[in-house]
């Protein structure tokens, strides 16, 4: 893959050190722009404690390299008016993906983050891993013809995926395995291309981080409420992965005893009775012994079909039956949460997933049971809202998660230079 990517020798020719350095500098000012967007040499000056002639030396050879643009003049601030330089969107992409458990995006994105492709969206079951990775590739195949870009210019792939995932060694808990490979070798096999995955509750932190409300906020919770419910930690500004990648499992800590047996193999843990899965079993349930709600009838009876984004549904038009069960997984949750708000004293809990859909109809529980259960000297530094970026948070992540690998220094094989 020669797509101009850094190759980090150490080496004793004087010359070669002085590239290296080059290259240094040039990924300091790349990671700039793309980070801060357009500006001026003057403030890439301030971010990088160059000099003025040496960065506009490097922007000049960067601009041949077709990866910065001369924007032109800016608006003056005060004085004379700045000339400004950004990336030019077009100069690398990278493949997001996100996989849910019955849902994977995918999709492929410039160095603006804008889609420059169709997002594809289709049904996927990640417990059946040879069908979904079968289709996944074939999907994958059939964007990569249609968008027809520059093989040259793809920075790296980044999945999202659902369960224990060690994000240091590619390695899942799912079994997820092709012929005894990690899932990042298996991309990495097939499509040439450097891989990261992780966890989709950590992915959700890192989109939030990069484009959502915890964009420059230090230290935010993020929980990720779909068919189970994770728990994306973000501390002293850095994503928290634990010893061994696999921080952040919210859903299975105990809050019922002697509750439903869940699927880790223990019983009461919160995702029995706060996740998108219980939402479902608690309205077939409730259904099932005579509650009134119009969840039967979009379902047209047959309660196996009962989706949380039903449920959803009958919450924002006001069935009673449907705002109860999302209160009490609201007051489950906001139980579990005030014991994080106790230790980690957070400036932001950001709630996302399908469930979180529901808006006001699951905060407002939440905030009530936090008001309940937390010290108001903590409780009231912490603010609590839904994730404006709903249901892309992940895929967005997953662009993020890539582009955080490209500028670290300690990653060898993903770079931009």
């Amino acid at each position: 893959m020669n797509n101009i990517l850094l190759e980090k020798h150490v080496n004793t020719n004087g010359s070669s050190n002085i590239e290296l350095k080059k290259i240094f500098q040039k990924n300091q000012i790349i990671e700039y722009l793309y980070r801060i967007g357009p500006t001026s040499n003057p403030e890439i000056a301030r971010y990088t404690k160059m000099s003025s002639p040496t960065i506009t030396k490097l922007l000049q050879e960067l601009i041949d390299l077709d990866i910065v643009m001369d924007m032109g003049i800016g608006e003056s601030i005060g004085g004379r008016k700045p000339n400004l330089f950004g990336i030019n969107p077009n100069a690398r992409y990278v493949i997001g993906i996100d996989i849910d458990c019955r849902m994977v995006k995918l999709g492929i994105f410039n160095l603006a983050n804008d889609a420059v492709s169709e997002i594809i969206t289709y049904f996927g079951n990640v417990k059946n891993k040879n069908e979904m990775f079968i289709e996944l590739f074939s999907q994958l195949d059939k964007l990569l013809a249609t968008a027809n870009l520059d093989p040259e210019k793809f920075l790296g792939i980044g999945v999202s995926i659902p369960g224990l995932i060690n994000s240091k060694t590619g390695q899942t808990y799912l079994d997820l395995r092709i012929d005894n490979q990690t899932l990042p070798e298996v991309f990495q096999e097939k499509y040439h291309l450097p891989t990261v995955i992780d966890s989709d509750s950590r992915v959700m932190a890192i989109g939030e981080q990069a484009f959502g409300f915890a964009k420059n906020k230090k230290d935010v919770l993020c929980l990720n409420i779909c068919d189970g419910v994770g728990l994306g930690m973000i501390l002293n500004g850095i994503v928290y992965r634990g010893k061994s990648g696999l921080a952040g499992e919210f859903g299975h800590i105990n809050v019922v005893k002697d509750g439903n047996l869940c699927t880790c193999g223990k019983y009461g843990c919160l995702e029995t009775v706060a996740s998108g899965g219980a939402l479902i079993e608690q309205a077939q349930q409730g259904i099932k012994k005579g509650q009134e709600s119009i969840i039967k009838e979009m379902v047209k009876g047959n309660l196996d079909d009962i989706h949380v984004a039903d449920i959803i549904e009958a919450v924002n038009t006001g069935d009673v039956f449907a705002i109860e069960i999302i209160n009490k997984l609201g007051h489950f949750l906001g139980e579990a949460l005030a014991s994080l708000v106790h230790i980690f004293n957070p400036e932001m809990i950001i709630v996302g997933g399908k469930v979180a859909l529901a808006g006001d109809y699951l905060i407002n529980p939440i905030h009530n049971t936090l008001n309940k259960y937390t010290i108001s000297h903590i409780k009231k530094d912490t603010e609590l809202v839904t994730s404006f970026l709903q249901d892309k948070v992940k895929l967005l992540g997953s662009v993020a998660m890539v582009m955080n690998q490209v500028f670290d220094e300690s990653v060898e094989e993903m770079k931009f230079l």
